[in-house]
């Protein structure tokens, strides 16, 4: 057993240089998982954990997205290192989830509506998709950090959605990736947006009193969704990669 896991880990070694390498956001869509003979399937293919957990939720909806996200996590990591088989997932102290094998691999999971997204790289990454749906102003009004609030009502009303759900991802994406997740109040740092009229990762900057340094990227080519990720140093991919789950 050792053997085997030694010759995984080299197999990472030897490929691309992971510092070289973009991170990549992968994406599924989960809906076939919901049928009774290949949710069956999926769950024998994911942890123990990840069964148990799925295994509590109600809906097979519901359960496509839990076992769908860890499916993709093995599909992504097989394509980009060469690694197939199951793996071995541990949370860290603060929660966050880690390949016990292969530690120099990073990753983030998300899932929402019909949809699973990964992101996947060298360095912490975290990832959000939100379907859309009406917005929630006085969520934003309880949670939000004050000069988001602001910002998110100088918008007209048609624009309101599509602000929140960004600033709703943003936020997300970035607790993801310092790992502290919602140990970290969110309106304790801010999505500064420069007074422009929506988010882009070409205008948009984080700040906990001071500006963070972080790479931000969204991806707009998923209707009815907002897709969002951040990570410290690098560059992601300019599109999601779909894969077939």
């Amino acid at each position: 057993m050792v053997s085997g896991i030694g010759q995984r880990k080299n197999q990472v070694s030897k490929g691309e240089e992971m510092e070289n390498q973009k991170n990549r956001i992968f994406i599924a869509d989960v809906r076939s998982l919901s049928k009774p003979h290949r949710l069956a399937a999926a769950l024998r293919a994911v942890s123990t954990e990840r069964q148990k957990k799925a295994r509590r939720l109600k809906t097979p909806a519901a359960k496509a997205l839990s076992v769908g996200a860890e499916i993709l996590l093995q599909k992504a990591v097989a394509q980009s290192y060469g690694i197939d088989g199951p793996l071995v997932l541990e949370a860290g102290t603060s929660g966050k989830p880690w390949l016990v094998d292969y530690p120099q691999i990073c990753f983030n999971l998300s899932h929402s509506g019909d949809y699973v997204v990964c992101g996947l790289g060298s360095r912490p990454v975290g990832v959000d998709i939100q379907k859309m749906a009406q917005p929630k102003l006085r969520l934003a009004k309880r949670f939000f950090a004050p000069s988001e609030v602001d910002w998110l009502l100088t918008l007209p009303q048609e624009e309101q959605q599509q602000g929140f759900y960004d600033l709703w991802a943003l936020k997300e994406a970035y607790m993801k990736y310092t790992g502290k997740g919602f140990a970290l109040p969110l309106h304790t740092f801010a999505i500064d947006c420069h007074r422009e009229a929506a988010i882009t990762a070409a205008t948009a900057s984080i700040s906990e009193g001071d500006r963070i340094s972080v790479v931000i990227k969204n991806y707009p080519e998923l209707e009815g969704y907002v897709i969002w990720a951040v990570t410290d140093t690098g560059a992601f991919q300019e599109c999601l990669e779909w894969i077939t789950l």
